[in-house]
């Protein structure tokens, strides 16, 4: 299993995040690149960067910033947060980004989806957004009428193998996964599944581990101390 630390921006700022609500405050550094840097050095081989700009308002948002952290950082990066298109896609591995992580917008539309694996295959992530076991769309905001298991069932029916699954409810918040929630969707999804929102014990991610979770992002839990991360990727990898 691998550990995949993250960074959330905000107004080019590393925010911090509560949940599924957008931060009017929380900036815990305004300096990105170095951030990645730390965490290379930590032994990170990936970063998951979410652009919070970006999810909310539909565009892709940040992009010098992107382009600086694959340029400088040493850390491969994964994108997530504004993705509406293929261009949009294009554009993210066109600056050297590693892997995109499709948004729940263009999971409604299966044809689109399919384009997008079929001309960019292992280099895009189906990111499922759920609460309360809803699909959500649009910068967090809206759930869909459709359950998440649902969604996942679809996409699996086009090939895909492996997706990004966040709980919304408890993204940010440091209260645990939902793991039954968890347990369901890595049982009937029968894919890869890579596991975030509300890990922030040792304990957590040797469940997950236990639970068969290919990848688990790690966040907040990280940059407040809870978890060191050469030690959560000592557990992942043993």
């Amino acid at each position: 299993m691998e550990i995949i630390p993250a960074i959330d921006l905000r107004e080019g700022a590393c925010a911090r995040v509560l949940g599924d609500k957008l931060p009017e405050h929380g900036v815990y550094s305004d300096d990105p690149l170095e951030q990645a840097i730390i965490l290379k050095d930590l032994g990170a081989e990936w970063v998951h960067i979410t652009d919070l700009d970006g999810a909310f308002s539909g565009h892709l948002c940040n992009l010098r910033i992107i382009q600086e952290l694959v340029e400088y950082s040493g850390i491969k990066v994964q994108h997530s947060g504004g993705i509406r298109s293929l261009e949009h896609i294009s554009t993210l591995l066109s600056l050297g980004v590693g892997r995109v992580v499709l948004s729940s917008a263009v999971l409604r539309n299966t044809e689109l989806t399919a384009k997008a694996f079929d001309k960019f295959g292992d280099q895009i992530i189906p990111g499922v957004d759920g609460r309360d076991g809803m699909a959500a769309i649009e910068g967090f905001e809206t759930s869909a009428a459709k359950s998440v298991v649902k969604l996942l069932a679809e996409i699996r029916a086009i090939g895909i193998r492996k997706i990004l699954y966040t709980d919304l409810r408890r993204y940010g918040t440091m209260k645990g996964p939902n793991f039954e929630g968890i347990a369901e969707i890595i049982e009937t999804s029968g894919m890869k599944t890579v596991i975030a929102g509300g890990i922030s014990t040792y304990e957590a991610i040797e469940k997950l581990k236990a639970m068969g979770a290919d990848s688990l992002i790690i966040g907040k839990a990280i940059y407040t101390g809870a978890i060191d991360l050469k030690r959560a990727r000592q557990i992942a990898e043993s």
